[in-house]
């Protein structure tokens, strides 16, 4: 394969990527740019080269332009971390203490693993589970968004109940702790931010 091919190849490769992406079909996608669906198909096969005309089309279809087919630094922006792979983890709380971090819940991490400035968690609690067997402590801030179910968070003396599209803000240096008191499984994005340097 000469670097022409490659090109071609490697142009079609991201058409296609975006594309399925936005869930267009070929004929979806040639539709809303008003080029043939043959075209699409040749063009993600690596089999005829678009002119700049038919690329800028494309792109335009799909809310970008064309150096996104070109630009190394096209998808770079931002890191997508999808649901099947977020990494799970188990409880957080120090072992040492002798306590049970968590019962009836599962966490994964949301966010790319290299990040150090700040965690996004999904959790996910059965009914009757809980986190923080007693209340604990640690450095930071700490900021939740329930999707489902009814989240009870106990901050020091105060005890709060979240609903679906509720969220609570506090510093994690406040003894607090959580438990799902909905009949059903709750879940919730929660974003632990580290003390600053």
């Amino acid at each position: 394969m000469n670097s022409k091919q490659e090109s071609q190849s490697a142009l079609g490769e991201r058409l296609h990527e975006l594309r399925s992406q936005h869930r267009y079909s070929i004929r979806g996608l040639a539709a809303k740019a008003g080029v043939s669906a043959s075209l699409v198909s040749d063009v993600e096969k690596g089999k005829v080269e678009p002119s700049i005309s038919t690329l800028t089309r494309l792109a335009s279809a799909m809310g970008t332009t064309i150096t996104y087919f070109f630009s190394p630094q096209a998808q770079s922006m931002g890191r997508v971390v999808k649901a099947v792979d977020r990494v799970p983890f188990g409880g957080l709380a120090d072992p040492a203490s002798g306590t049970r971090p968590a019962s009836g819940t599962r966490f994964e991490l949301a966010s790319p693993t290299e990040l150090h400035s700040i965690e996004a968690i999904y959790g996910h609690y059965e009914v009757g589970g809980w986190f923080g067997e007693e209340p604990f402590t640690h450095e930071g801030e700490e900021w939740g968004f329930v999707l489902s179910g009814r989240l009870k968070v106990i901050l020091g003396d105060e005890v709060h109940f979240l609903d679906p599209g509720d969220s609570i803000w506090f510093p994690s240096t406040v003894p607090h702790r959580m438990e799902n008191v909905a009949d059903t499984p709750t879940q919730y994005i929660w974003i632990d931010i580290p003390p600053r340097n």
